[in-house]
């Protein structure tokens, strides 16, 4: 992966994203988008550097693995789904992360697929020691061109609150 390589520029953020307050996470809401394509040299690349196996590093010798093909580590799909996030048109007033309850790979991501996101409020709730903050776990859904989930998890987060409760 050369140094001049565009890779979707993963690292892209939404032009002047719209902050989300707690009081936005309703239990209606949903955002999608995205379009990240996965190239072989970045499989590659990321399975030589973080998780050495040779379904992610050798195509060869991933073509005779029980995947029939070069696959993308699960770390890089998770690491994806971070730059899918980071191009939604809005983006949280976070306070803090508070971790993952599930994170689930279901389907192999391979090179030339094309990934999107979905996010939706799974639980919502105002942190009763602090009342300015609210507590919101969402489903991700990491999704391939066909619309198959590759990865899905469930997020929770600190939200700044527009008002103290």
């Amino acid at each position: 992966m050369s140094e001049n390589e565009d890779m979707n520029s993963p690292n892209r953020l939404a032009a002047d994203p719209t902050p989300l307050y707690f009081e936005d996470y309703a239990a209606d809401f949903k955002i999608a988008g995205g379009a990240y394509h996965v190239s072989e040299a970045l499989v590659l690349e990321f399975g030589r550097r973080f998780d050495p196996q040779p379904f992610h590093t050798d195509p060869v010798a991933a073509a005779k693995s029980r995947f029939g093909g070069l696959i993308a580590p699960g770390c890089l799909t998770f690491s994806i789904r971070q730059a899918l996030y980071n191009q939604l048109p809005c983006r949280p007033v976070l306070v803090a992360g508070l971790g993952l309850e599930s994170l689930d790979l279901a389907t192999p991501v391979r090179p030339g697929d094309v990934l999107s996101l979905k996010v939706e409020v799974e639980d919502s709730r105002r942190s009763k020691s602090r009342p300015d903050t609210g507590i919101v776990t969402t489903r991700q859904s990491v999704e391939n061109q066909n619309g198959e989930p590759v990865l899905t998890m469930l997020a929770k987060m600190i939200v700044q609150a527009r008002d103290a409760g």
